[in-house]
């Protein structure tokens, strides 16, 4: 599975308007030559599905994403999750702005009022790497899939305090979705 750099994919992907995130062959945060097969949005949760030749060989992938922009230009600002098939589960990574500073118990999963799950790896409360794999990404993946809120209250990289909230109401239909079009293309 090709790994992106999501902060300045997430750019790209929002100021080209191109659908799907993506590097060219030189690692170029451009579209290159990757093709849409599949996207199917779900509120703010995409199920995508993309592919292009390499060495004469087909090379699919399929992945969820949310990309919540809430500072545009000059002063750009995003979080944003890639949910992609591993063998054996999933792979979850969540992306913030170098800089980003959360408020204690700041980046969670509420339902009915009470937290579900509370990030505490130091990545994930400072724009750092923030990867979720094997039980820890299955487990945070089923919290996702009983809905919600994800909730993000945080000082982003300029001092600005921010308070965003991502409804996971959709986000069961739309990891039904990538599951089946994963394991369609042999990914799962």
């Amino acid at each position: 599975m090709t790994r992106f750099p999501f902060v300045s994919c997430a750019l790209c992907l929002l100021l080209s308007g191109l659908p799907a995130a993506a590097q060219d062959r030189a690692g170029n945060n451009t579209p290159g030559d990757w093709v849409v097969t599949h996207q199917k949005p779900f509120g703010g949760w995409d199920s995508v599905c993309d592919e292009r030749t390499e060495d004469g060989t087909l090379r699919q992938r399929c992945y969820l994403r949310q990309v919540d922009v809430f500072s545009p230009r000059p002063d750009f600002a995003a979080h944003f999750v890639f949910v992609t098939p591993e063998a054996e589960g999933v792979r979850v990574e969540y992306g913030s702005e170098r800089g980003t500073r959360f408020l204690p118990g700041g980046h969670r999963i509420e339902r009915d009022g009470a937290a579900q799950w509370t990030a505490t790896a130091a990545g994930c409360l400072t724009g750092g790497t923030c990867v979720f794999e094997g039980a820890e990404a299955a487990a945070l993946y089923a919290t996702l899939r009983a809905g919600g809120a994800w909730r993000f209250d945080f000082a982003d990289r300029y001092g600005k305090m921010q308070s965003r909230s991502w409804d996971l109401g959709p986000f069961d239909a739309a990891a039904a979705d990538f599951e089946a079009e994963a394991t369609a293309r042999g990914l799962r």
